[in-house]
């Protein structure tokens, strides 16, 4: 039986992951540059790597710089690209909706008495702004950030410390991610695991193997008595 959900923050109850691919394009296109279909594969995979393995502030530019290669502008347009995409990424990333659906999930799973967690490789400033900012604080009894952990996810860490704070064990806790990383947290924690199909991570997710797989949030809650 399930008493614990942990879940990812990003792409998972935060719509801000094919925002910031669109945005990227939108950009690029203003400066001259229509991407070819390959190049809008780098442009994902880049997004997908950076996203994977953001740990630091710096990610962003990094993510940045790293696919200004791929787009056929000169220098001065690169630099341009880099500034412009910095602050519309940004925006994007501390004002993206909760995915619909999610705050009825929160509701519905608190009233089952399910303790409830976030694990997410925001720092602990930003993960408070955003869930205060959409009164859903209440919900969850810790919130395991890149802060908190000198690994993050893929390892376990920041699972094993979630359910440490949550008094849950492995076999009653549940991981829900949009991303392979979320995935395997979860497995090398000896939770179950929930993949969701909601971003640019969908064929990652599904080699990972979670015990189930969703396109649907509002699914979660018969999802997870299923487990």
């Amino acid at each position: 039986m399930i008493n614990g959900v942990l879940f990812d923050l990003d792409g998972t109850l935060l719509d801000c992951i094919r925002p910031m691919e669109r945005a990227f394009v939108e950009i690029t296109s203003r400066l001259g540059v229509k991407l070819t279909e390959e190049s809008r594969v780098n442009v994902a995979e880049n997004l997908r790597s950076i996203l994977i393995k953001r740990s630091s502030p710096f990610a962003g530019i990094a993510f940045l710089y790293r696919l200004v290669r791929y787009v056929g502008l000169s220098p001065h347009k690169q630099l341009l690209l880099i500034m412009f995409a910095s602050k519309r990424l940004k925006e994007i990333a501390n004002n993206s909706p909760l995915f619909p659906g999610v705050l009825e999930i929160l509701e519905a799973l608190h009233s089952k008495g399910i303790r409830m967690g976030i694990v997410t490789t925001r720092s602990e400033k930003e993960a408070t702004q955003i869930l205060e900012r959409f009164s859903i604080e209440k919900y969850f009894g810790t919130v395991v950030t890149r802060d908190d952990t000198e690994r993050g996810k893929p390892h376990p860490d920041p699972v094993i410390l979630a359910m440490k704070r949550l008094n849950l064990k492995a076999e009653e806790t549940v991981m829900i991610g949009d991303m392979p990383t979320d995935i395997e947290a979860g497995k090398l924690a000896g939770t179950k695991t929930i993949g969701l199909l909601l971003g640019i991570f969908n064929k990652e997710l599904a080699s990972k193997n979670p015990d189930a797989l969703t396109d649907s949030i509002a699914s979660l809650p018969t999802l997870i008595e299923t487990l």
